[in-house]
């Protein structure tokens, strides 16, 4: 099986909290972090750093690991993991940018998870607590099938997998 590194950023100021409306692409017509694949010769923070330049203008300053995810859809032999960061720190100018993602911020109660991947609606409540996170999703096309969260521990090791690996194997098989 593939997988895929990637990172998102959430960048914060105070209770409000920035993300990029994808107007195409894989995203299209959903609101979401900023980031994406990690490149050859690039680790997860550069990616997290040149992705949030690129779409949205902002230079961050400072990023703080606060999440890991793994997401799988069914069907497909990849699987992606999303290193999900946050910075409070940061220099420029908000802008639309040629990666046709429209920046906006929200209130930490008013994030619009109704336009969102399924997913997010599990695994943001809790950074934007403060909390740390990892987590495992699946999905059939974009219909979330399968999530587990877990907030109460988070470390650098090796990711651990679902607790309950009967409904997924049978997901994963397909």
């Amino acid at each position: 099986m593939r997988i895929l590194r990637s990172s998102i950023v959430l960048v914060k100021k105070d209770d409000m909290w920035l993300l990029g409306y994808n107007k195409r692409g894989f995203s299209r017509d959903k609101w979401t972090g900023f980031g994406g694949v990690v490149q050859p010769k690039e680790d997860l923070k550069m990616c997290a750093l040149r992705n949030t330049k690129e779409q949205c203008g902002l230079t961050l300053e400072k990023l703080e690991k606060v999440g890991k995810i793994e997401v799988k859809f069914a069907g497909v032999q990849e699987l992606v993991q999303m290193h999900i960061f946050v910075s409070d720190t940061f220099t420029g100018e908000l802008k639309e940018t040629k990666a046709d993602m429209k920046p906006g911020w929200f209130p930490g109660r008013e994030i619009p998870y109704k336009t969102m991947w399924p997913d997010v609606n599990y695994w943001m409540p809790p950074i934007v607590e403060g909390k740390k996170i990892k987590g495992f999703f699946v999905y059939q096309n974009e219909a979330l099938i399968y999530q587990d969260l877990n907030t109460d521990a988070f470390n650098n090791s090796r990711f651990p997998r679902p607790r309950s690996h009967v409904p997924v194997r049978g997901i994963l098989s397909r």
